[in-house]
């Protein structure tokens, strides 16, 4: 379904206000996933069906019309209209159309997902930079294996492991990107 919906207000940067209250919300979270996996603007009943079977951990084939129902009510009363009014998608409330905005881009650098069991990049950084910082003291301070290498070959091992560090982030990055499902929120 092609559209091009009018935009709700000028077009211009959200604040980290506007931000933060959108992604305050799971259900909130869960219509930005499923607008970046659509292609086009998607109908409010399609968008219902689709987060009730996350939130529910069903397919959308079983969702009931209770679970539909409850989420369509709640996109269509609270969250659509703040998201419309935030800049973060065109909510066309007469036809029952919702589209994603350009803003929403800027959702993206809020949206790291990781997984349960997982850590956040930037503490797998850090606890390299700890490693790094730690090893750097034990050559240093001459404490046996370290002292063994030569305090200029510290330096290129340390490089070297941010680099794959890096390289490891950057291949795996991907998958945890918004829209991914293995990763639902289920907080509403």
């Amino acid at each position: 379904m092609s559209s091009t919906l009018p935009p709700s207000r000028a077009e211009d940067d959200l604040s980290r206000d506007e931000v933060f209250e959108v992604l305050g919300n799971g259900r909130r979270r869960n219509v930005i996933r499923a607008l970046r996996q659509a292609d086009d603007a998607v109908e409010l009943g399609e968008l219902a069906e689709r987060i009730a079977a996350q939130e529910n951990d069903i397919s959308v084939e079983e969702v009931s019309y209770q679970q539909r129902k409850r989420v369509y009510t709640a996109l269509q009363q609270s969250h659509l209209p703040k998201m419309d009014e935030a800049g973060a998608l065109h909510y066309d409330s007469d036809r029952g159309v919702i589209e994603a905005a350009d803003e929403l881009s800027q959702f993206d650098l809020y949206l790291e997902v990781v997984p349960r069991s997982g850590l956040p990049w930037s503490g797998v950084y850090l606890g390299l930079a700890i490693v790094c910082v730690g090893l750097a003291i034990a050559s240093w301070a001459g404490l046996f294996p370290f002292s063994l290498v030569p305090p200029v070959v510290w330096g290129p091992v340390f490089v070297a492991g941010f680099v794959g560090v890096a390289l490891l982030h950057y291949r795996t990055a991907p998958q945890f990107r918004t829209g991914n499902e293995s990763f639902p929120d289920h907080d509403r």
